[in-house]
């Protein structure tokens, strides 16, 4: 990658108000799949008593919008671009909906996730892991140059869909699992990579070119597998 981890800013705006329409559409696109992916998340975690988001997943994109969130003063006073201020209020939303997940998590699999410990040790080992995961992301963060947030958002969507196969596999059905939920993660990746092209010619380079098409096909391969397992039962209880 020529040039190292970094776009140019003033491209982006520029790019953004060329091509408006273009960017408001591929933007709406990918937070209306992101929204599908974590509403759906919430329903089915409730309706199966589990979980749907992965752990490692969640615990990356509350790092990632709580920080965004925390740094109002930022967005709001200090940077010149409407946009970036429109995504505070949508990972206002997100942040929310990540602590229902982790809710969910130590609600309905702790015992999978956490094997053999208490309520509390289990929420103080999560609360760890978050603080852990805090520090990677701020460490990455040190590494580039990303005043809108464009890289950082890149490895929340890459990382979105990748364990889903995995999750499934595990689980050997539907459990956790909807189309409703899956189509979101296709919606966010195929938008989100629209919208990143329609930006920076930076992020035009062949390596970006490789993320996205594996990005895009493992969302659009989770389907597929997801259509392969068997409907989930619920155990009966007495």
């Amino acid at each position: 990658m020529s040039g190292g981890l970094s776009y140019d800013p003033a491209t982006v705006v520029a790019n953004t108000s060329q091509n408006l329409v273009w960017v408001l559409g591929a933007c709406i696109v990918s937070f209306i799949g992101a929204y599908m992916q974590y509403f759906g998340a919430i329903q089915m975690g409730f309706k199966h008593r589990t979980h749907s988001i992965p752990l490692v997943g969640n615990l990356w994109f509350f790092s990632h919008d709580t920080t965004y969130v925390m740094n109002f003063h930022h967005w709001f006073n200090e940077v010149d671009f409407w946009l970036v201020r429109a995504f505070w209020v949508a990972l206002l939303v997100f942040a929310t909906c990540e602590c229902v997940v982790t809710y969910q998590i130590l609600r309905f699999s702790r015992r999978d996730l956490f094997p053999g410990m208490s309520l509390p040790q289990a929420l103080t080992r999560y609360v760890g892991l978050q603080l852990f995961t805090y520090g990677l992301f701020w460490w990455f963060m040190s590494m580039i140059k990303d005043p809108y947030y464009l890289l950082s958002f890149t490895t929340t969507v890459v990382l979105a869909p990748m364990f889903n196969i995995a999750m499934m596999r595990a689980r050997g059905s539907r459990k956790g699992f909807s189309p409703f939920l899956l189509t979101g993660f296709v919606l966010l990746t195929a938008g989100f990579w629209a919208w990143m092209f329609l930006s920076d010619p930076y992020f035009l380079q062949p390596f970006f070119w490789l993320v996205a098409i594996g990005n895009i096909g493992i969302s659009v391969a989770a389907i597929f597998y997801f259509r392969k397992l068997p409907e989930y039962r619920a155990p009966a209880t007495s």
